[in-house]
Formats: C-alpha cells, sequence, structure tokens
C-alpha cells in the first residue's frame, strides 16, 4: 500500500509537470507570432496532453484520482516570461530559451521519478514513463537546435 501511495505521488508529480508544459506552450504560442514555432508548441502541448492521458490512466488503474492542477513553479515561471516578454519583445531566441528551461524542468522530473529509491515501479508503467521522457527529450533537443540557430 505504501509503494502505491509513492506510486500516485510520483505520477502526479508528472501529471502536475505535464500539465505546467501545456501551459507553457500555449503561453509561447500567444508571445509569438513565428508560425514555425506556433506548429511546434502545439505539437508540444499535444505530446504533453497524451502524456496526462497516459499518467490519468495508470493512476486510475491503482484507486488513485489524477491531479488536475499545475505546480507551483510552473504558474510563477508562466508569470516570469509574461514580465520577460515585456521587456525583450519576445525574439525567437528569447521564447526557445524560456521553452527549454521548461523542457529541463520536465526531464529532472521524469529522471527523479525514476531514480525515487521509495518506489518500486512495475514494467508496463516504467515503460509508460520511458516513453514520455523520450517524446520529452526529443522535444527539448528540437527546441535547443532552434534556439541556437536563433542565436
Amino acid at each position: 500500500m505504501e509503494n502505491q501511495n509513492h506510486v500516485i505521488s510520483a505520477l502526479n508529480d508528472l501529471l502536475k509537470v505535464n500539465n505546467d508544459r501545456v501551459q507553457g506552450y500555449q503561453k509561447a504560442i500567444e508571445l509569438t507570432n513565428d508560425n514555425e514555432l506556433k506548429k511546434l508548441f502545439q505539437k508540444l502541448a499535444l505530446d504533453s496532453s497524451k502524456n496526462i492521458n497516459e499518467l490519468s490512466d495508470h493512476i486510475f488503474q491503482i484507486n488513485g484520482h489524477p491531479a488536475e492542477s499545475t505546480s507551483v513553479g510552473g504558474k510563477f515561471y508562466r508569470a516570469w516570461m509574461d514580465i520577460k516578454s515585456l521587456f525583450t519583445g519576445g525574439s525567437r531566441h528569447q521564447i526557445l530559451s524560456d521553452c527549454e528551461h521548461g523542457e529541463d524542468m520536465a526531464l529532472d522530473a521524469y529522471r527523479k521519478a525514476e531514480a525515487d529509491k521509495d518506489i518500486l515501479w512495475d514494467n508496463a508503467t516504467l515503460n509508460v514513463l520511458n516513453m514520455q521522457k523520450q517524446r520529452v527529450i526529443e522535444g527539448h533537443n528540437t527546441i535547443k537546435q532552434l534556439r541556437d540557430q536563433a542565436a
């Protein structure tokens, strides 16, 4: 039972991170006029929505209740993006840098969940987490490449 509570808590933390990603990319879409970036941000938000659905399914399967909120850190970060865009004009490089920072935070959350010694992950859940982490890595790499090109 204790492991189940740890699993539910860790999955809910990842769910909140993905909620943060969706809202962060929606904010980034608002801050840019660049259609290429808008398409990318829509795709990444969609990836996170898929992650949210998968995580929610796993939480329900083990009799948990999926979190519906975002993290406190995510809320502050989106507010900071708003303020910073006022001063930087929302340049392509700056928006991509902000998004890369968000991807770093998401990747750290997945690594932290994997490394948690209090959790005995079942293979099915671990496979889902690995696929989701891979999607985050791919998004991070794309954003980093575009950011470097914009410098």
